[in-house]
């Protein structure tokens, strides 16, 4: 108990400038939308009606940081810590808003002191040390944070952790010993960026340009999944606020929850599109596509030129195997939008399997020019498509493009290695089914594709 009252008087000092402050005045409610800043005053009134109550503090700061004011947030949060000394939470979510918002680690670190001794055993909370020491270069203790995170069981984040601290001290072969294992278990593009790191400090070079392929772009820490973080939701307030907040959790796999916002969304907003289209989406995650087509329907009366619309209804017509309704679609975006290069691409593979090839091939090579997303997904059909009509060298080159966007892509070298076997380049034909082994994946299609390469080298048809 004494060690929870010293740091709750060390956060008193750091809210109110060394006790200067006694009154722990609350900071003025923000500017904004009028419905946020509706829901936000009516915080703040009950902190200021209740000053010493705890509860009404932390709802205030919970309320700033959800909405965006952090720093407004890390002033209230601390001031709850300070009414309510032996609750978690206060310098918990102040220490993530600090290394967050301020890049105040030490701050954040020592509001973390703040809340283990209230709880040690919450393992997000050791996870943050780890990096926050890390960033600070206390390396030693990063280390002792993260196997405490593992001995709680963290499992892949804590061994990430590990291996990130070898490789910032140069031990590249004992980093890809700790990552390698791990990601054969559970592959995922995050462990991946740090083996390129690894393979690159030890001069393997193809390894390290695998992995960044499958890496991507990837720019997040491997991190566990954070329970307490899902009790600041119900203070998300504003229209906009929330719809993202409904389009975050149906992203995370929570389509009922994110259904249940949507259709608050509506009933205030019924035709704002933003609205209607995460309605859709969460409908279409939960499988109910009866009240997909149902929305869209009615959406669409009153925005018949919103490209978003057409598409979600051409999905869905899809998904039903409706060619013609998904189709007429897709053709419908194009009209009013003859640079969208998702219905592009879709109307381009559409056609192309209903056996109008050339058209097919312009629409997937608009779909490029127009920067689709995918490219090199543009630029495997396209191969195929050129394959089927035995095109091989202009097939290989539109393979050996998509190998250049994404060296991790497997069936791109496999097809690579198949046309340039039937226009009888065999040497680089096995130079690409060699890369495609190294990759690992997709052993029936390299198989397939070695037994070809052998019969054409044998002179067989």
């Amino acid at each position: 108990m004494l060690g929870r009252r010293l740091a709750a008087l060390f956060l008193f000092a750091v809210v109110s400038g060394c006790m200067d402050d006694p009154s722990m005045r609350l900071p003025e409610v923000p500017g904004g939308a009028p419905d946020l800043t509706a829901a936000l005053q009516t915080l703040h009134d009950a902190a200021a009606a209740k000053p010493d109550d705890p509860e009404h503090r932390g709802r205030l700061a919970m309320a700033y940081d959800v909405n965006g004011f952090e720093p407004r947030a890390i002033t209230v949060y601390g001031q709850a810590a300070v009414l309510e000394p032996d609750e978690f939470n206060w310098p918990y979510f102040r220490a993530l808003l600090q290394a967050r918002v301020d890049t105040d680690y030490e701050g954040a670190l020592a509001s973390l002191d703040a809340a283990f001794a209230i709880d040690d055993g919450y393992v997000p909370a050791w996870l943050s040390r780890g990096e926050w020491l890390r960033v600070l270069g206390r390396l030693e203790e990063a280390r002792a944070a993260y196997e405490r995170a593992a001995d709680l069981d963290a499992g892949a984040p804590a061994t990430v952790g590990l291996a990130r601290l070898l490789l910032d001290d140069n031990r590249f072969d004992e980093a890809a010993a700790l990552l390698e294992p791990l990601n054969a278990r559970s592959p995922d593009p995050r462990i991946d960026a740090q083996l390129a790191r690894a393979y690159r400090g030890l001069g393997r070079e193809d390894d390290a340009r695998i992995a960044a392929a499958r890496a991507g772009t990837t720019t997040s820490a491997m991190q566990w999944l954070d329970p307490r973080l899902s009790q600041r939701a119900p203070y998300i307030a504003g229209f906009r606020n929330r719809l993202l907040h409904a389009q975050n959790v149906i992203q995370a796999g929570r389509p009922r929850d994110g259904l249940a916002v949507a259709e608050e969304l509506i009933a205030e907003r019924p035709a704002d599109v933003d609205a209607i289209n995460t309605l859709v989406w969460a409908n279409a995650a939960l499988q109910r596509f009866d009240a997909v087509q149902s929305i869209l329907r009615d959406a669409l009366a009153d925005h018949p030129e919103e490209p978003r619309l057409h598409q979600m209804m051409a999905n869905a017509y899809l998904h039903r195997g409706d060619v013609d309704n998904g189709r007429r679609h897709l053709e419908r975006i194009i009209a009013f939008a003859p640079e969208n290069a998702r219905a592009l691409e879709e109307l381009g593979w559409l056609v192309a399997r209903q056996g109008e090839t050339e058209q097919g091939i312009a629409l997937l090579e608009r779909a490029l020019e127009s920067g689709a997303r995918e490219p090199k997904q543009v630029l495997y059909r396209l191969g195929l498509l050129d394959g089927a009509a035995g095109r091989w060298q202009q097939a290989a080159e539109r393979f050996r493009d998509a190998g250049r966007v994404d060296a991790a892509f497997t069936m791109a070298f496999v097809h690579l290695g198949r046309c340039l076997a039937e226009a009888g380049d065999f040497d680089s034909a096995r130079a690409a089914l060699d890369w495609a082994d190294r990759l690992g994946t997709h052993s029936e299609h390299r198989a397939s594709a070695r037994r070809r390469l052998a019969e054409l080298q044998e002179g067989l048809p």
